[in-house]
């Protein structure tokens, strides 16, 4: 099979990244970014960050799920076929199930967005 994408990371052990791999990261370093962090794009990133000390409510899980809606949109690589959430102490965790389109394979994204509470340390997205 053709390599379709390629790119480069500084965030994984291989440098070169590749299709699935490379659409993945670039899902990660959306989710990993604040909304108005970026400069010059205020709108790009993700919003769940500025959620996490909120109430668990319907309200926010229906904000966090229409964020990570609106995040995969972004990226036509990649259809979002279901969205699951869960809070647990001032951090909120998202499970994608997503389809890679150039090649319709099934793939599962877990996300957990926990801001860590120390002076040194700003937030941090951890993979599962």
């Amino acid at each position: 099979m053709a390599i379709l994408f390629k790119g480069y990371s500084s965030k994984t052990s291989v440098r070169k990244l590749q299709d699935i791999d490379l659409a993945k990261q670039d899902l990660i370093n959306h989710f990993n970014t604040k909304k108005g962090e970026r400069l010059m794009d205020p709108t790009f990133g993700s919003v769940i960050w500025s959620l996490m000390f909120e109430p668990y409510n319907e309200v926010t899980e229906n904000a966090v799920k229409d964020d990570c809606v609106d995040i995969v949109n972004q990226d036509p690589r990649w259809q979002l076929n279901n969205v699951e959430t869960y809070s647990n102490q001032n951090a909120i965790s998202v499970k994608l199930n997503l389809t890679y389109n150039p090649t319709d394979q099934q793939d599962v994204l877990e996300l957990n967005f926990d801001q860590q509470l120390s002076n040194d340390s700003g937030s941090s997205l951890q993979l599962y």
